[in-house]
């Protein structure tokens, strides 16, 4: 016998039993509802959650952002231009490191955070659930993106790569 351990065949589940399916099927609700109230704040879903970051916590590196979103540069540089050409953030280097690239908020981009309060007081009253219901929900798939998965982060010829924002 070698050296691996044997995990059990499990009966394919069906489409509704696939926890995969849930997740995918949530998010992609939430999203379809969640949108009209985007358009009238005139950003996408992700450029919503970078403002939400920078509300949050003031300017950031890239890396820092890609970092909190869990997105990869290659899909947030683009936005952050996108982001900018609206008026609602600016990018620059800083004079320290070159390297690193900072986002901050505009007055414009500032402002939109009260309209966001308004519109995010809206979107709960739509969603027409109690309020403790959805933060239960948040809270456990908060708890699942950190739980589920390996510990450990892949390795690459034993090196660790250190990211530059």
């Amino acid at each position: 016998m070698s050296g691996r351990s044997r995990v059990a065949p499990v009966k394919m589940p069906g489409l509704d039993s696939h926890l995969c399916f849930a997740l995918y099927a949530a998010g992609n609700h939430m999203t379809r509802l969640f949108g009209p109230f985007l358009q009238k704040l005139d950003v996408t879903y992700p450029q919503y959650l970078v403002l939400v970051v920078l509300w949050e916590r003031g300017p950031q590196g890239v890396g820092d952002l890609a970092s909190l979103l869990h997105m990869d540069f290659g899909t947030l540089s683009p936005m952050l231009k996108r982001i900018e050409a609206k008026g609602l953030v600016t990018r620059r280097r800083q004079a320290t490191d070159e390297r690193r690239v900072l986002i901050e908020l505009t007055p414009k981009g500032v402002s939109l955070r009260k309209r966001t309060e308004q519109m995010l007081g809206e979107f709960y009253c739509f969603l027409n659930m109690p309020l403790d219901e959805l933060t239960e929900l948040k809270d456990r798939l908060h708890h699942f993106v950190r739980s589920a998965g390996p510990k450990e982060p892949p390795m690459t010829s034993g090196k660790t790569l250190k990211l530059v924002s």
